[in-house]
């Protein structure tokens, strides 16, 4: 069993490699909650069940809390797509299986064909009605 100064320091140090706010911007609350709560531990009697089971609950805390940085941190490295919205998730998705994601047409402007680009003014565009129904062609 390690002694209640060696939990909160690992406790402690856990919160603060977990934390995704720098220094400065980090909260007081949380380190002086875990004081107070390491504080009421100096009640138990050593080597009492209360004192056993506070010391097992806060190594797995320590546990749980070193997987979930260690998890993050593999999920970034791993998963090239955690940290794109949705609609560039869905091109690289279709990149991925050979496809070409479709143009993406914002309301309140003219849409943009691939063909239309090639096409020179005055030409009609391929499959238009002018070009299905024209006269004598």
């Amino acid at each position: 069993m390690t002694s209640l100064p060696q939990l909160y320091r690992q406790t402690l140090r856990q919160f603060v490699q977990n934390s995704i706010h720098p220094r400065t911007a980090r909260s007081p609350t949380i380190p002086a909650h875990l004081r107070l709560f390491f504080e009421s531990a100096r009640t138990f009697q050593p080597g009492s069940a209360d004192a056993t089971q506070f010391s097992r609950d806060v190594e797995n805390m320590v546990v749980f809390m070193r997987a979930h940085r260690l998890h993050k941190e593999l999920v970034e490295r791993y998963n090239p797509t955690h940290d794109l919205t949705q609609a560039e998730r869905a091109e690289k998705s279709a990149n991925m299986v050979g496809l070409k994601f479709p143009e993406q047409f914002e309301a309140g402007t003219a849409p943009t064909m691939e063909q239309g680009k090639n096409r020179q003014p005055g030409q009609p565009a391929q499959g238009s009605l002018h070009t299905m129904f024209a006269p004598g062609e």
